[in-house]
């Protein structure tokens, strides 16, 4: 049963790794421009390129596990592609940002642990509701 938790896990972080990777961007500008890039070909390429999102929902149905650390996963993933389609929208259309305009006038680098931390802590949540 343990290696199975841990091929599952080293699928999550494949997954979450895809993702890094297709949103990379050395500045907070740099990653909202692809991912206003990818939204402009279509939304639903949007969002079928988050794939960690189905691939713990498809976990937690054919798995027995802890649901709340598994519903904590798949809750904060939405919460997480709803505020990216909700930023990306306003910049695709030349909306004002609003709340989001403060996090946007400053154009910090981000660097490379922090595109990294969504992998670990979404992998010790996995780990956590699956084991």
């Amino acid at each position: 049963m343990e290696t199975s938790i841990f091929s599952l896990l080293i699928g999550l972080i494949f997954f979450e790794l895809f993702e890094v990777f297709w949103q990379q961007g050395s500045t907070i500008h740099a990653y909202l421009e692809n991912l206003v890039r990818v939204y402009k070909k279509s939304v639903l390429l949007f969002i079928i390129f988050h794939p960690s999102f189905y691939y713990v929902i498809f976990c937690m149905m054919i798995l027995n596990c802890n649901y709340i650390f598994a519903s904590l996963i798949v809750g904060i993933k939405f919460i997480d592609i709803c505020t990216k389609l909700v930023i990306v929208d306003r910049m695709s259309n030349n909306k004002p940002l609003g709340i989001y305009s403060t996090l946007l006038s400053t154009n910090q680098p981000f660097p490379w642990y922090m595109k990294l931390l969504p992998a670990v802590f979404y992998g010790m949540l996995f780990y956590g509701a699956f084991a």
